[in-house]
């Protein structure tokens, strides 16, 4: 859903009257992190689903949430732009729900495909069938969505939240007006 909610704010964005290279202005902090963490979990990924020999072993689990500690000093390093309380909340939530549950995100599997659900019991993957045994259900990938034309999808509460952040850091930064004083005639003549 994050590539669905950046581009509708890209696009209310323009339609509000904002300027697109005003996202090249934007100056985030520590931004190595982000793919750092996400080249963790995609190599987490990738090994689990070539049944590389990485069980959930401690190693695991501590790369997997430490991935996401790194997404969340991202956050907290770019606290003051527009949106990244809501996108620092939402990979907390995120963080939190894997955490304790052993290094997965749970997922519901009533939507689920039937070779999704059988992936998931095997243990493929960074993500698991959510069980009677689930922590923090609540917070898991529980909501479904789909739209004509766009890939179904689970997500969670803390993705609406990271959502919803992306829209406002976006929209804020390509609305926002030049913050430069503007001289005046009045000005130059003193």
């Amino acid at each position: 859903m994050l590539i669905e909610a950046l581009i509708l704010a890209l696009i209310i964005s323009v339609l509000w009257g904002g300027k697109i290279n005003r996202l090249g202005q934007l100056v985030l902090r520590e931004s190595w992190l982000v793919p750092v963490a996400l080249i963790i979990q995609s190599g987490l990924y990738w090994a689990a689903v070539r049944e590389v020999g990485l069980d959930s072993s401690w190693l695991v689990q501590s790369l997997g949430t430490g991935s996401y500690f790194l997404l969340l000093f991202f956050t907290w390093r770019n606290r003051a732009c527009p949106g990244m309380s809501w996108i620092t909340l939402g990979i907390l939530l995120n963080t939190i729900v894997i955490g304790v549950n052993g290094g997965v995100m749970p997922v519901d599997p009533l939507f689920l495909p039937e070779e999704s659900r059988k992936a998931l019991l095997e243990g493929q993957g960074t993500h698991g069938l959510m069980t009677s045994m689930t922590h923090l259900s609540f917070l898991a990938d529980r909501f479904y969505l789909d739209i004509l034309g766009l890939k179904k999808q689970m997500f969670s509460v803390g993705d609406i939240l990271i959502d919803i952040g992306v829209f406002f850091l976006v929209f804020k930064t390509m609305v926002s007006q030049d913050k430069r004083p503007k001289t005046s005639v009045l000005s130059k003549k003193i």
